[in-house]
């Protein structure tokens, strides 16, 4: 395993949002006729975890971008924090339409953990283009329904601001390798506290996608990862859920115990996979 180094991302660009600059990451060789894929990172991941999957991407003929969610990674604004559901709907859908605007092809769009959830809410919001292919892997779907009853989500949408609170997520449960056990204690971009926006914006983010129901997701290619066991999420709630909203979602279940598949034992056989996805639509 490399070291963690965000240099061997060839291109990170500043993107003005509001009062914020947005890091987006890209790892590009230049070459023609590359497939493009749009990555949405989970809740205390940045695009610093992807310095090998961006490479061996690469490798498969794949290009990667991966924007830092505000208050995340090299994104500016205070850490571990979201105003609202909006505003990172907004962040992320300006930093894909400028991807479509400039790819030779339909982008693929994938969301991992949290970010599979802020990717369900693009799909329900329309700012998925219809032709993009969608992958989520360990998707965090119906996470809030699957911990909280309706007034314990009316409790956390009514508390709002910064006052932060600690993540409860053990580094062990992403991965039992140590060399990424390692790299995760000393990441000092890895957000460990998130605030109660952020807790809200969670809420907010799950009902835009529960409340818009299976219709944005209609003739969609839709295709899921998942660890065979997962102590971060709920796997039955996030299949439960996913099977109402694309039932034609292709699944794909890898051989490991840890969420973060790109931390595993897995991981060349989960590149293998996503790389024939996004390429062909199939699968290898």
């Amino acid at each position: 395993m490399r070291e963690l180094d965000t240099r061997r991302c060839p291109v990170v660009e500043g993107v003005p949002a509001d009062e914020e600059t947005l890091a987006l990451h890209t790892w590009d060789d230049g070459r023609p006729g590359l497939a493009d894929l749009f990555y949405v990172h989970g809740l205390q991941s940045h695009a610093g975890w992807l310095f090998e999957t961006g490479p061996a991407l690469l490798k498969r003929g794949v290009r990667l971008t991966v924007l830092d969610r505000r208050g995340s990674g090299a994104s500016t604004g205070p850490r571990g924090h979201l105003p609202d559901a909006r505003t990172a709907l907004a962040d992320y859908g300006a930093a894909l339409a400028r991807l479509v605007a400039t790819a030779s092809r339909p982008v693929t769009v994938l969301g991992q953990s949290f970010g599979g959830g802020l990717v369900a809410a693009m799909v329900a919001s329309g700012r998925v283009p219809h032709g993009s292919r969608i992958v989520l892997c360990a998707p965090a779907l119906g996470q809030q329904r699957a911990r909280f009853d309706e007034a314990a989500r009316a409790r956390v949408l009514s508390e709002r601001g910064l006052d932060p609170s600690v993540v409860r997520i053990e580094d062990e449960q992403y991965t039992n390798l140590p060399g990424y056990l390692r790299l995760m204690a000393n990441d000092g971009l890895m957000v460990r506290s998130v605030t109660k926006s952020f807790r809200a914006a969670m809420v907010e983010t799950e009902d835009l996608y529960v409340a818009a129901g299976p219709g944005p997701w209609v003739d969609r290619h839709v295709w899921v990862a998942y660890p065979e066991q997962d102590s971060i999420i709920d796997l039955r709630a996030s299949e439960s859920l996913l099977a109402a909203l694309a039932p034609q979602a292709v699944s794909r279940r890898f051989p490991v115990s840890s969420h973060y598949l790109e931390f595993t034992d897995a991981q060349e056989q989960y590149w293998d996979w996503v790389a024939a996805v996004v390429r062909g639509g199939g699968e290898p």
